[in-house]
């Protein structure tokens, strides 16, 4: 099927019928649409660690942590698509080609991960999700999608020099997590996580801070 044909609510008559989903495995799902893989492993296993250390915040229960590495490893899905709009272009192949290895419920969960994972996020930013297919879903799944997404763009913002930033020593204030990043590109990828992290900040008070290791 052509990805083409799925509404990205651009003018799409809500009355069009849609394709019905087709699950692919992961590994169909990385071949087919040319996802980084190294890239994918390492958000995912940075997804992994945030999800660890900030489980006592973001209150995901603990089988939602498969679903957050899942949704790390095909956030990129739409790149070879479509680089500069690759959010939509994913969004638009996981709704059509979800990852098998997830329950049905959480397909949506997933594609609209891909498509909040890019550009800056605000307070008019979320509103406006209310008037697309986003806002259709049961008010649980858009809450969880949000905050699989916080999670998601931390994730790619750490990896964002691809040059193997890992998080470091984390410290605990009263409101405050303090984020130490390791690596040469530490540098630029703890920038880009204080950009990337306005989503968090607009779901949980906590504050999070991101400084790169001090070379001795």
């Amino acid at each position: 099927m052509n990805t083409n044909s799925i509404s990205s609510g651009n003018g799409t008559s809500e009355d069009e019928e849609k394709p019905s989903p087709e699950p692919l495995e992961l590994e169909s799902l990385f071949h087919r649409y040319g996802i980084e893989r190294s890239h994918a492993d390492n958000v995912a296993r940075n997804v992994l660690e945030l999800f660890d250390v900030l489980a006592p915040v973001h209150g995901l229960r603990p089988e939602f942590r498969k679903l957050v590495e899942i949704a790390a490893l095909v956030h990129d899905a739409g790149v070879a698509t479509d680089l500069e709009n690759h959010h939509k272009a994913g969004r638009d192949i996981l709704l059509l080609h979800p990852p098998a290895n997830l329950p049905e419920k959480l397909w949506q969960v997933v594609a609209w991960t891909a498509f909040l994972h890019k550009k800056k996020i605000g307070e008019k930013k979320l509103s406006k999700l209310a008037e697309k297919d986003f806002g259709n879903m049961p008010e649980d799944l858009q809450a969880l999608t949000l905050k699989v997404a916080a999670l998601v763009r931390l994730a790619d913002a750490l990896d964002y020099s691809r040059m193997g930033s890992k998080i470091g020593q984390v410290s605990y204030g009263k409101q405050s997590i303090r984020f130490e990043i390791k690596g040469n590109g530490s540098a630029i990828d703890a920038e880009r996580m204080r950009k990337k992290g306005d989503l968090w900040h607009l779901l949980y008070s906590t504050k999070l801070e991101f400084v790169s290791e001090i070379k001795k």
